[in-house]
């Protein structure tokens, strides 16, 4: 073998000496070198870290720093002193400029002599400029997201310029992980990453809206497509049933409370994280898998997601402005065809017929139904939803100031965001500033302040007040009613002028919003110590957190009571944590070879809370709109309690030549939230990786492929109250108007923490040099003393007690794929994500029977959590002799339901119910792909789930064909008649004829594919913006929710009127995500 035939060559070693590299490659490669001279520095250390690179260029590199001339021949190579003139020897300047792949300038960037500590840093432009001591040598230019290049110079090349292009090491990117980072090529965990920047940034509102459909094993969902609706994260699964199946938030460093706001019980969810600015986020990580959440402990079981946010770096100043604009609309408004007038009037009129012909009723008798007309004769129909509905119009402008030297760096941002719902009222309003410093001292001494101001107003939709969702109000009234009388005053619902709550009297006589003021704040001090091998951190962080919900129903409303009535709420929360954290690093044995890592830590917490509610009513005019001046007080509360929580914890990773990685970590909670003897809870970790790609037999492989092992414990502790353990009392007008004090929950002093176990296998694999990535993983997750409310005998005074009962299991798999390609001209970037996970209950009470909870859901072990409780339909009866004796004595006739009679006794009650159906998807995930050329780039994201459920909660109120509901136009046109005319819908009956329980009737299919995001944009070549005195120009259109494919025959599959996943997947005419038309510029000075 030739020398020339060795092929690309990898090396990855770190502060070793030069005869050590060379006896490295001598054993590699099979290579022999010849010394030429004595003046060759065997033991100088050197560092190199090459892959698929020539070996005449390794060798240069090797030897930058001496005057040392490599000549290859065949498998011997020559060393010698290199022979130069005395110009050449002579320190000459080398200049260039460093420009990304649209030509615009790169500040920041470091160019170095390779081999040595003399390097510069891009100004503002890109440009630089650097002395050299003389002769040839090898310059490297290294930017964060970019490919690092390496270019030869000597005194006769004095201008060097390099255009780097963004980079994705799949190997070596850094990723965050408890208290620290780590190189993915040391993490043995399952951790996911999602770096923020303007190709993905959405019109959202949450940053946990951001993750939807990006990563394998997380699902993200809202509540609605209302501005700020409370979201879902879910990670591998449910893990527990009444505890909170929320993950971790931690924001750069600080775990924070998370609770969605919605203090008043008058509305639906608001989520607590919308009120963060999203350009302020430099990346998303998601430790899934015990061995990564572990260090978290008692908070980890359901996963943590760490949110980074951006910082200053060494190099020039940026200012960095965003601004964009669009609109909102309601997709397909018109889904949900209801009946119009003539339908409406002739299917009423046939159920009034039908009511009065089988109860034998004449118009002498009381009972006897009349039919109805159209009053309005000739004039068009009411289009509901076009009344409640609107353009929501939005703007977003954020400015960023950012830059550092040496010792200091520096980010600072300001955003302001307006939006606009598509119903009518709703409206938002965000202020953020952020200020994140740091700054070194001495090369000892380090302090850093990270600080965030955000502020919220929310103005909700009134329509959950009024007892069901504004769409309902709308779709439920009958095609021909009017909103307003002539006189401009309102059509008053519940009257026979108009079937239920008017919407726009609720829309425009009720004002309902949340203020969110949200302070997070972080204080730290950096310790180094004996050669940076020893840090140590102390910080103090706080959030603190501000709401005041505030509901005002005017005289006019339904809930106004001709006096008006107001309530409102405020409530603080404050968060504060002192942590200590030390770390060691240091290398061992043969040259460094094994590389140790020790963190410990300690830390302390205390959440306190605040709030009071007050509910009046009677108010001089509609001008006095604060609770001061209610002429009574109708209800009152308040409450004031806190918890602590203190931890010790620690982390020992080990690396031998970065092929065997090992990390073990400890963490102990204690909290307050239980009783002493079972305060404290032990979560460990373990964790095994394998770097396969670093052995010797796959050096040459242009592949690079890693194996996983991990097990770990995590708790839960969310769900509970803060005195769950203990005995408790509260005091109010309970009885008869009077005050008093009574037991309101029994104390249990044996609760302790949920638990879970949870083994993960996986495999991270990227081929062709990062062309192709894999990252395929597989766990198995068991959570035992589920946090649940037992139910007791109602004589002792309350009806549950909270207790440590069942478990639950999770086992899934998850897959993500990634490419980049380029053909051409033409880059291609994609990345396909595909997860599956089976939940089941494993243990509950001990009864395997089905647990009824709630109107149409079930727990029952062995099934999922999630499984709906229905009855099951088997078609229509079609004459009156099919009807069994017991049923027809109750009203039942041929063109009604057919329901399954389970246990045989000729009658349906709520024994024939039967588990079926889940709201959990057999798989769900995400695809992009992202399009470049030159400055142009076009970006499509899809995300899709199957085999989840939904349950139409509205659809049986439309369904009646009785009554005085809106009917929808499918059921109308499609009811029985007569027999044999249809098996599917029943017939018209004005009265209650039981076709409307909670069944399987009502379950649809709610497997989807929507176009996420469609991206085009176009980032201007820096001669054009040079001369514009900008660095860079962005300008892009980006369209979300283009389509949306399924069979599911409500507006969004995906939405949810409740987000507990024992509930998850109930449609209750919910808003849909809204369609939105974006324009934006993303502009660097």
């Amino acid at each position: 073998m030739s020398a020339q035939d060795t092929g690309p060559v990898t090396l990855d070693m770190q502060n070793v000496s030069i005869e050590r590299v060379l006896n490295t490659l001598k054993s590699k490669y099979g290579l022999s070198f010849v010394m030429r001279t004595d003046g060759i520095d065997l033991s100088r250390k050197v560092t190199v870290e090459v892959k698929n690179r020539s070996l005449q260029a390794v060798l240069d590199q090797i030897f930058a720093s001496q005057n040392i001339r490599a000549e290859i021949n065949d498998n011997v190579i020559r060393l010698s002193l290199r022979t130069a003139s005395t110009a050449d020897l002579e320190p000459y300047t080398v200049r260039g400029r460093v420009t990304d792949e649209n030509g615009a300038g790169i500040p920041g960037a470091s160019v170095y002599e390779k081999g040595t500590s003399n390097g510069a840093t891009t100004d503002l432009d890109g440009n630089w400029s650097l002395e050299i001591t003389g002769g040839a040598t090898l310059l490297e230019c290294a930017c964060l997201g970019y490919d690092t290049q390496t270019a030869e110079i000597s005194p006769k090349n004095g201008v060097v310029n390099f255009s780097l292009r963004e980079s994705f090491e799949f190997i070596d990117e850094v990723v965050v992980v408890g208290y620290g980072t780590m190189k993915r090529s040391l993490v043995t965990s399952a951790i996911s990453k999602v770096r923020i920047d303007e190709s993905n940034l959405r019109q959202v509102t949450s940053p946990a809206e951001l993750l939807n459909g990006r990563i394998a094993g997380v699902s993200s969902t809202t509540g609605s497509g209302n501005l700020g609706s409370g979201e879902r994260i879910s990670i591998r699964g449910a893990s527990s049933i009444s505890a909170g199946n929320e993950p971790l938030y931690v924001i750069d460093g600080i775990p924070i409370t998370n609770s969605n706001a919605n203090l008043t019980d008058l509305g639906e969810d608001l989520s607590s994280l919308s009120v963060l600015n999203l350009s302020d986020i430099e990346s998303i990580e998601i430790l899934k898998d015990a061995a990564s959440a572990a260090i978290y402990g008692s908070r980890a079981t359901n996963g943590v997601v760490v949110i980074t946010t951006k910082s200053g770096r060494e190099g020039a100043s940026n200012v960095n402005v965003n601004f964009s604009t669009g609109v909102s609309q309601f997709p397909n408004i018109h889904k949900i065809r209801m009946a119009d007038s003539d339908l409406y009037v002739q299917v009423y009129n046939e159920g009034v017929d039908n009511y009065n012909r089988q109860y034998g009723l004449t118009p002498s008798d009381g009972d006897y139904k009349e039919h109805i007309y159209n009053p309005f004769g000739n004039l068009p129909d009411t289009d509901w939803m076009k009344l409640i509905t609107q353009l929501g119009v939005f703007y977003n402008a954020d400015v960023a100031f950012s830059g550092g030297n040496k010792k200091t760096n520096y980010y600072i941002g300001a955003n302001y965001n307006h939006k606009e719902g598509i119903i009518k009222t709703n409206k938002l309003e965000k202020m953020n500033f952020k200020v994140k410093l740091h700054h070194e001292f001495t090369p000892w001494l380090e302090v850093g302040v990270n600080t965030s101001a955000n502020y919220m107003k929310n103005w909700k939709v009134p329509g959950p007040n009024a007892g069901t969702m504004i769409i309902g109000r709308a779709l439920m009234q009958r095609p021909f009613d009017r909103p307003y009388k002539p006189d401009g005053s309102y059509y008053v619902g519940g009257t026979d002028e108009l079937t239920f709550h008017n919407p726009m009297q609720i829309l425009n006589e009720e004002t309902a919003y949340l203020e969110n003021l949200r302070y997070l704040g972080s204080y730290y001090i950096n310790l180094k110590f004996w050669k940076d091998k020893i840090t140590f951190r102390n910080s103090l962080n706080t959030d603190i957190t501000q709401y005041y919900d505030y509901t005002n129903y005017n005289e006019n409303h339904p809930y106004g009571k001709g006096v008006g009535r107001i309530v409102d709420r405020n409530q603080t929360v404050k968060n504060i944590l002192l942590e200590s954290v030390i770390n060691y690093n240091d290398a061992f044995l043969d040259e460094g070879s094994l590389a140790l890592n020790v963190m410990l830590g300690h830390s302390f917490q205390n959440v306190g809370t605040h709030n009071a509610t007050l509910d009046g009513s009677g108010f001089p005019s509609p001008s006095f709109d604060v609770i001061g001046v209610a002429s009574a007080i109708d209800d009152y509360s308040g409450n004031l309690y806190n918890y602590t929580m203190e931890s010790y914890f620690g982390r020992v990773n080990l690396s031998y030549r970065d092929r065997y990685v090992f990390t073990a970590t400890m963490r102990t909670d204690g909290s307050s939230k239980f009783a002493p003897k079972y305060r404290w809870g032990w979560f460990p970790s373990v964790s095994f990786g394998w770097n396969i790609s670093n052995e010797e037999f796959m050096a040459d492989s242009g592949t690079d492929l890693k194996f996983r092992l991990s097990w770990g414990k995590t708790g839960n502790q969310e769900g509970i109250g803060t005195f769950a353990y203990q005995a408790q009392m509260a005091g109010g007008k309970n009885y008869n108007e009077q005050g008093g004090i009574n037991v309101t929950e029994f104390g249990n002093e044996s609760l302790t923490w949920e638990k879970a176990d949870q083994f993960d296998i996986g495999f991270d694999m990227s081929f062709f040099n990062d062309k192709l990535t894999v990252i395929l993983d597989g766990y198995l997750k068991d959570t035992k003393d589920l946090l649940y409310s037992m139910p007791i005998y109602g004589t002792t005074g309350t009806t549950s007690i909270i207790s440590n009962i069942g478990s639950i299991r999770n086992v899934g798999a998850e897959l993500t794929i990634g490419a980049s390609l380029d053909f051409g001209q033409v880059h291609w970037s994609s990345q396909f994500n595909i997860s599956t996970n089976r939940n089941r209950i494993t243990s509950l009470t001990g009864d395997d029977k089905p647990i009824s909870i709630g109107s149409n859901r079930a727990l029952q072990v062995g099934k999922e959590m999630g499984v709906f409780y229905l009855f099951k339909h088997d078609g229509i009866f079609q004459y009156d002799a099919e009807v069994p004796k017991a049923q027809y004595d109750q009203g039942r006739r041929a063109g009604d339901i057919r329901w399954l009679d389970l246990d045989n006794n000729g009658i349906i009650n709520d024994d024939d119910r039967v588990v079926m159906g889940s709201s959990n998807p057999d798989f769900f995930g995400g695809w992009s792909n992202t399009f470049s050329w030159k400055g142009l780039s076009l970006d499509i994201f899809f995300t899709y789930m199957y085999g989840n459920e939904v349950y139409s909660g509205q659809e049986p109120n439309m369904s009646k064909l009785s009554h005085r509901d809106g009917l929808q136009y499918d059921h109308a046109v499609n009811r029985w008649t007569g027999p044999g005319s249809t098996n599917v819908w029943p017939r018209a009956l004005n009265g209650d004829n039981n076709n409307t329980r909670n069944s399987d009737f009502f379950l649809h299919d709610g497997s989807f594919i929507r176009l996420r995001t469609l991206t085009l944009a176009y980032q201007f070549p820096s001669s054009v913006v040079r001369k514009m005195a900008m660095k860079g120009l962005r300008v892009y259109g980006q369209v979300d929710n283009l389509f949306l494919l399924t069979r599911y025959p409500g507006y969004d599959p995906e939405v949810s009127s409740n987000m507990d996943p024992r509930f998850f997947g109930e449609d209750n005419l919910n808003v849909p995500q809204p369609r939105t038309f974006t324009f934006g510029l993303n502009i660097t000075f």
